[in-house]
């Protein structure tokens, strides 16, 4: 009779966490990518509890997804045309969401209808989030660093005679060196050959005074630390950084990436409603300027945009706004997409590049 007891005691233990797992937000988002502070408003207004899950990779983030159930998820484009192709993910109701594509900033809607163009309606599928490009810091204090960028773009980033990072991403490390070509080779066009010469020419790269690193870089340019010349940076970053630190200036190359990231809802999810209360909850425009002073990446909002750069606190000279307030036509530019032959080639070519 006891085990009957202890049985029975187990089974509705396991249905009471089911019942209380069931009942909280479970958001799936890359490391210190939300302010805290828009989660709680969100738990304290709708009286629920949301429970954050991070990843470092959209990989990972795809790998998790698969065995993992969360109610929303956060990933890369590229990655949000995987979750698609697997039929891992909802389509949106567009119906259920309150800001509508005509308040979107005019950049992004610019990429978005250029995507849409070419075979991906990002909206189909997502919600934006944040979105971006990738550049360069430089330190403007040596004419000649200066120089070399503005006249070589991501060329420089095989000049030995400089310090410089090159930022720890297959995707970026590869979209530099096919930049760095005389004639620009982008994504969609790489052969395999391409990719090849594109290892040698990061290989070739590195030296005693290149290193390969990610997010190191916020840490190590505070405070007006300038631990390299030159730095590959996200736009956001540089936002970050620019605030913090009077030595660097960012500067997008000819030829750049360009990213949205996000919000999708999984088949799995167990409150989709929740997700769309959510959606709506951080892309309203009060929870939106919020996020994005704490975030510093391009928001998805024209009115959050145009709040934010006559804020002269956080836009407070010409080097943020050109970081902050991303311009696609100053700039030819690619979204990096699905492609797994692509991807195959550049994920073993990458580890060559580490290794030497």
């Amino acid at each position: 009779m006891k085990k009957i007891y202890a049985l029975l005691f187990t089974l509705i233990t396991v249905l009471f966490l089911q019942a209380c797992d069931s009942n909280a937000l479970k958001i799936y988002l890359p490391k210190e990518y939300i302010d805290d502070s828009v989660v709680e408003a969100f738990e304290q207004e709708y009286g629920v509890k949301v429970e954050i899950y991070q990843f470092d990779s959209n990989e990972i983030a795809l790998t998790q997804a698969r065995i993992n159930r969360y109610d929303l998820i956060i990933p890369s484009d590229y990655a949000i045309e995987e979750f698609k192709a697997e039929g891992m993910i909802k389509p949106i109701d567009w119906d259920k969401i309150e800001l509508k594509k005509d308040g979107f900033a005019e950049s992004l809607q610019t990429i978005l209808d250029e995507l849409k163009a070419n075979g991906f309606d990002l909206l189909e599928y997502a919600v934006p989030y944040f979105w971006g490009s990738i550049g360069l810091i430089y330190n403007h204090n040596k004419p000649e660093v200066e120089e070399k960028v503005l006249s070589q773009g991501w060329a420089v980033l095989g000049d030995h005679s400089i310090t410089k990072m090159i930022y720890d991403s297959p995707r970026d490390a590869y979209m530099a060196a096919l930049f760095a070509n005389e004639t620009p080779i982008t994504m969609s066009n790489a052969t395999e050959n391409d990719i090849k010469a594109a290892t040698d020419w990061l290989i070739a790269a590195k030296g005693p005074n290149t290193v390969v690193e990610s997010d190191e870089i916020l840490d190590k340019a505070a405070g007006n630390a300038v631990p390299y010349d030159v730095a590959m940076v996200y736009s956001g970053d540089a936002t970050y950084i620019l605030q913090d630190n009077e030595n660097y200036t960012f500067y997008i190359p000819e030829w750049s990436n360009v990213w949205i990231d996000g919000m999708v809802i999984p088949t799995n999810s167990r409150n989709e409603d929740l997700a769309y209360d959510f959606i709506n909850f951080i892309n309203s425009y009060e929870q939106n300027l919020a996020n994005t002073m704490y975030i510093g990446y391009s928001p998805v909002r024209q009115d959050v945009l145009n709040t934010l750069l006559e804020d002269e606190e956080f836009v407070f000279d010409e080097r943020i706004e050109y970081a902050f307030n991303v311009d696609v036509t100053l700039f030819s530019y690619e979204v990096y997409r699905y492609d797994n032959k692509l991807k195959g080639w550049i994920d073993e070519n990458y580890d060559l590049f580490l290794l030497k």
